[in-house]
């Protein structure tokens, strides 16, 4: 009786497992190997059926009239289960790379979002600093110059103090308004590289962070040029890391190197900072940015970094050549 129960639900649940079987052959693309398993399941289920009515016509004494498959079929029907399950082990392999390949077309389809979502970013950014250069900066070099002209006039002195003031807050704005239409999109970076435009970047910000020794190094790479989004994604990258490291890691001196390896451009920023636990610390620094960012040209990087002494923050980024 016991074997009856045990009988009873071991073909509840393969007829079970037999039905999500039929249904997951549609997602799987009808994979012969997964045919071949939704088959033996079937055939196995009509065995376990067949073990149940023999078990129920013995118990009964062949009073229940139950229908039982002759043993020559019961033996083929093992058989060709067997087979199936044989096969389709040997036949795996192709829903594995299946699957892998589902994947690899997720990954290459989120990469590419955000490769469209960084370019049209890069593209804003270019179009604003355009026309603060080319529409805004010209007002002001025209009002700029009608002051120097009024200046120029017979007017009192009280007069001439306030041309002064004027004409210099004018200069201050132009001087600002450059650099701003810098920072949105560098023309050193787009005429000269990115080598150039971060020994430029650390030039302008080192007189404002006295307190931090920056130290830049590009060993044959002053001149070196590739993608162009690649170039501003690295750009972008390591100017976040600089400035990082110049808010949070206290930091008495500050490294940038880049340099080729073979394939792979590689640059380093290094400080002698506190650190911090890059686990515990929350999206403020922009870390998820980093690495999303680098993910979409198919680079990499490793943070390096401990709280407490001076034991500092190494941080290197290493992205594709080509």
């Amino acid at each position: 009786m016991v074997l009856l129960v045990l009988l009873a639900i071991s073909i509840v649940l393969q007829i079970f497992a037999a039905g999500i079987a039929i249904r997951l052959t549609r997602t799987t693309k009808f994979n012969s190997s997964w045919i071949l398993f939704t088959i033996a399941l079937v055939l196995m289920c009509a065995m376990r059926f067949d073990e149940f009515a023999r078990q129920l016509d013995q118990l009964t004494g062949g009073r229940t009239g139950t229908i039982v498959m002759r043993d020559g079929y019961y033996v083929w029907v093992g058989v060709v289960t067997s087979l199936c399950f044989a096969v389709a082990v040997f036949m795996i392999q192709k829903i594995l790379n299946y699957i892998t390949l589902r994947e690899e077309q997720r990954r290459n389809s989120e990469k590419r979002l955000l490769s469209a979502v960084i370019r049209a970013e890069e593209n804003q950014r270019q179009i604003i600093s355009k026309e603060l250069h080319d529409g805004l900066g010209p007002l002001l070099s025209s009002v700029r110059m009608s002051i120097s002209a009024l200046s120029t006039q017979s007017v009192s002195d009280t007069q001439k103090e306030i041309l002064a003031n004027t004409e210099y807050v004018i200069n201050e704005a132009v001087k600002s308004l450059t650099e701003i239409s810098n920072n949105l999109s560098p023309h050193i970076l787009n005429n000269f590289g990115v080598a150039r435009a971060l020994n430029t970047f650390i030039h302008k910000l080192q007189p404002m962070c006295p307190s931090t020794r920056i130290e830049f190094g590009a060993a044959g790479m002053r001149d070196v040029r590739f993608d162009p989004d690649k170039e501003v994604i690295l750009y972008r990258v390591v100017c976040e890391l600089i400035n990082n490291a110049l808010k949070h890691a206290s930091a008495r001196r500050l490294t940038v190197e880049m340099q080729r390896e073979r394939e792979w451009i590689t640059a380093t920023v290094q400080d002698d900072g506190c650190g911090f636990d890059p686990e515990a610390t929350s999206d403020g620094m922009g870390l998820s940015n980093i690495a999303s960012r680098i993910s979409s040209i198919r680079g990499e990087w490793t943070l390096d970094s401990l709280p407490g002494g001076r034991r500092g923050t190494r941080a290197v980024v290493r992205i594709p050549a080509q």
